[in-house]
């Protein structure tokens, strides 16, 4: 008997370590809503809701941008970082060089979410290169990293943590279940 509730145990935690995660992501809904705001020092912006209930998307979000100018030039795919104190909302390290462009941010973790837009970068309001900042031109924001609460391997980690809890878990089964049948 203590077998199976050894059993029943293990699939529990199981269950509740691969599905507990997800349960807030269905909270919201299944889909995230981008919106393309617009572009800040060449950096694009773009703000991430809940599709069914327009909440701010306040887990790690994996999204990247892509842009292509009016002459047919392409850049990116360049990742997502959040931007600080704005919950929902990410821009990108890299900024659009001045022109017209048309910009497609997706995401595919914790939801997938689309959304195109046309923006116009002026020349003035491209930020200077990072090896060159005009003087007196504060730097633009580093990417945020996992120790500062922005993309990291949290997420994969975790994971690998949860298969590796189920792959012990299994084997203590079998070696469990091996010995009770073993013929004395």
């Amino acid at each position: 008997m203590p077998d199976r509730r050894f059993t029943a145990v293990t699939t529990a935690l199981i269950g509740l370590l691969l599905l507990g995660s997800a349960a807030t992501a269905h909270a919201h809904g299944d889909t995230i809503h981008l919106t393309v705001t617009g572009v800040s020092a060449g950096h694009p912006v773009t703000k991430a809701t809940w599709e069914d209930d327009g909440h701010p998307v306040n887990e790690k979000v994996a999204g990247t941008l892509t842009a292509t100018s009016a002459d047919g030039t392409s850049v990116g795919p360049w990742r997502f970082v959040p931007v600080a104190g704005e919950p929902g909302t990410f821009t990108t390290a890299e900024a659009l060089p001045a022109g017209r462009w048309t910009i497609t941010a997706q995401t595919a973790f914790p939801a997938l979410g689309r959304a195109e837009s046309q923006a116009e970068v002026a020349p003035a309001s491209v930020a200077p290169s990072p090896a060159a900042p005009a003087a007196g031109t504060p730097r633009a924001a580093a990417p945020r990293t996992e120790s500062d609460g922005g993309p990291g391997v949290g997420t994969p980690l975790a994971i690998g943590g949860a298969a590796l809890f189920v792959a012990i878990g299994g084997f203590a089964t079998f070696r469990v279940r091996r010995r009770r049948n073993r013929p004395s």
